[in-house]
């Protein structure tokens, strides 16, 4: 809580602010003296004999403090800070308020789970080997069978194109002469004996 909080207010005549603003600014208009506001009288909640005597009675000491006993005393303004805390120190450190509920387990923190040791890790890699009794391929020898794949591959679309490779026409669509490879046969005398 804060003081605004415990201070008491005092009372809003009829009409608000806005009220008072007109009658104001009216009053100047007319040439008349503004009314000045009237304070109100805080209303007080509790009589001021009262308050300073409960302000003035001495605090006990937080450590004789039950769960039975009023620690409302201690969150008044006035009182320091350190006596607050060691008032609500002494209130929650009762059984009361330190129920472990079933949710416990949330506030571990698994970050410091120590490694196993070199025994245990033998014993889940003999358990894996029973359970699994296939061997998993490695991540290396799945590279390489992926490799060895892609190069088939590659071999047989190479000897797919080597295979379907263009037809070059006898004579040049053109002009009807023959192609080189012909006129070069035409011209050597060696093969029209033949």
């Amino acid at each position: 809580m804060t003081d605004r909080d415990t201070k008491p207010t005092a009372p809003v005549e009829d009409g608000g602010f806005l009220r008072r603003w007109s009658q104001r600014k009216q009053a100047v208009a007319r040439g008349e003296a503004p009314p000045e506001p009237v304070p109100a009288p805080l209303a007080a909640a509790v009589p001021p004999a009262a308050s300073e005597a409960r302000e003035a009675a001495p605090l006990p000491d937080p450590a004789t403090l039950t769960l039975a006993d009023d620690f409302s005393g201690f969150m008044r303004p006035k009182v320091p800070a350190a006596l607050k805390r060691q008032a609500l120190a002494k209130l929650f450190s009762e059984a009361h308020f330190n129920q472990v509920d079933g949710l416990d387990i949330y506030m571990d923190d698994y970050n410091l789970i120590p490694d196993m040791d070199d025994a245990d890790r033998g014993l889940l890699r003999h358990a894996r080997a029973v359970l699994e009794p296939t061997p998993a391929k490695s991540l290396t020898e799945m590279e390489d069978e992926a490799l060895a794949a892609a190069q088939k591959e590659r071999d047989a679309a190479a000897a797919l194109s080597a295979s379907s490779a263009p037809i070059t026409p006898e004579t040049d669509p053109t002009n009807g002469t023959p192609v080189a490879g012909e006129r070069e046969a035409a011209e050597d005398p060696k093969t029209d004996a033949v």
